[in-house]
């Protein structure tokens, strides 16, 4: 097929070759290490939720969470003890996760495919930061490309599913594509099994709760079946588009899969409506809460791909090299919160384990290998009354030995404790330290 536009030809995107996808790995593993190298510490709030589940897993306990599945944290309860460290395990997870999405990008689009999949700035964080966002991503999305293969696409899709709810949005998409949807689904519903198995025998919802991500996005607890909620879905919808595809590279894909569909070979459209079709169902999903350009990640990923139908592979490698370092150099999300909180951890070091009273979600310590956040102050009940001395109260009660506070959060959440923030340290209090934005008391 020629394209007049460009004076090229294009047809099929052809596989990469074992040169290729090694040229390949190596760039996207070297680059994504030294990105995570560049942003030591919790890069991803969430991730602190994730190391204590993954701790509690060792002795049993929380199995089912009400907002993320098992999988993740089962993934980091093995690999950090290995590592001795749960950040870097799970900045490791997220570089494998990446590679492995260009490595069967590639095998099946081409070399230019697989680079261009992960040169988007979001991709770039993602395969550089703590989180499921990557390792759910991958999966999900090579599920969707090896379609045609039913016991492997299975497998990806139900690990996606493990990893984060969701990943879901692949599910349709893998059973169409498959030339056994029986055995896909059967397989898929007994390696999904340790999680609603899991839910039923102890009473738990094999759902997740999104009331609060409804709420965020409606204002106002609304239930998710409800006429308000299928009002909000067009603009929701859109919305959570626009977040996927907000940077160029996405551009470039659609179109690309403009050409895919409107002149491609049948085979070919049917790849191409399967990578955008997971990614529009994920948008609508999306819509039915909020989205940013974090949880829109696969919309953008399936969007990028589109360009393996518009430009030659080597040409398409090229020009991601080049997107990839320009985006490796703008700043990531949250950068200054995540570089105090890294602080603080590092004062806590030489201080002896024990509960924290904080009033901030950044807030982590070491405890081992893993990273472990503190007591939040807003579960305490007393809010905006809260003083000195009645969180001395908490603190005996909660078995607390020292207290971290975010300056800025607790001026607005616990004016109470103002003395605690600037001046002279009231009686009976000590300073453990004040890095930049906090305060540290015993």
């Amino acid at each position: 097929m020629k394209l007049p536009f460009l004076g090229i030809e294009r047809g099929w995107p052809g596989p990469a070759g074992r040169v290729e996808i090694g040229v390949l790995v190596v760039v996207v593993v070297a680059g994504l290490t030294f990105l995570a190298a560049s942003s030591p510490g919790v890069q991803f709030v969430d991730f602190v939720r994730f190391s204590e589940r993954a701790r509690e897993l060792w002795t049993g306990g929380h199995l089912v969470d009400r907002l993320y599945p098992v999988g993740y944290p089962a993934m980091l309860a093995v690999v950090a003890p290995t590592v001795g460290d749960a950040l870097v395990a799970g900045k490791g997870i997220s570089v494998v996760a990446a590679a492995l999405l260009g490595l069967g990008v590639a095998h099946r689009l081409g070399l230019g495919a697989g680079t261009f999949v992960l040169c988007a700035h979001s991709m770039l964080l993602a395969g550089s930061t703590e989180g499921t966002d990557m390792a759910a991503l991958s999966l999900s999305l090579l599920a969707v490309v090896y379609g045609d293969r039913p016991a492997l696409a299975a497998g990806l899709v139900a690990a996606a599913v493990l990893t984060r709810y969701t990943a879901i949005a692949a599910v349709p998409v893998v059973l169409l594509r498959s030339p056994r949807r029986s055995m896909t689904l059967g397989l898929l519903l007994a390696l999904t099994s340790p999680h609603w198995l899991t839910a039923l025998c102890t009473g738990a919802s094999v759902l997740p709760d999104q009331s609060e991500n409804i709420t965020i996005a409606a204002g106002a607890p609304v239930p998710l079946l409800s006429l308000e909620t299928l009002r909000r879905w067009p603009r929701g919808f859109w919305l959570a588009l626009t977040a996927g595809l907000h940077e160029p590279a996405t551009w470039l894909g659609l179109l690309g899969f403009a050409v895919a569909l409107c002149r491609g070979a049948w085979a070919s459209r049917r790849v191409a409506l399967a990578v955008l079709g997971f990614g529009l169902l994920h948008a609508a999903a999306l819509g039915l809460a909020f989205s940013n350009e974090r949880l829109a990640l696969p919309i953008t990923a399936c969007v990028s791909i589109g360009a393996a139908w518009l430009l030659p592979s080597r040409w398409l490698f090229g020009l991601a090299l080049v997107v990839g370092v320009v985006n490796a150099r703008l700043p990531g999300d949250n950068v200054m919160e995540a570089a105090r909180a890294r602080a603080v951890a590092q004062l806590l070091i030489a201080e002896p384990p024990g509960p924290v009273i904080t009033t901030s979600p950044w807030f982590y310590r070491w405890d081992g290998p893993w990273v472990v956040g503190g007591i939040g102050l807003s579960g305490l009940g007393a809010g905006r009354s809260m003083t000195p001395a009645s969180l001395r109260g908490a603190m005996q009660q909660t078995g607390a030995t020292l207290v971290a506070l975010e300056v800025s959060r607790t001026r607005r959440a616990a004016p109470g404790l103002g003395a605690l923030l600037s001046g002279p340290p009231p009686a009976g209090w000590t300073s453990v330290g004040q890095p930049r934005g906090w305060r540290v008391w015993r």
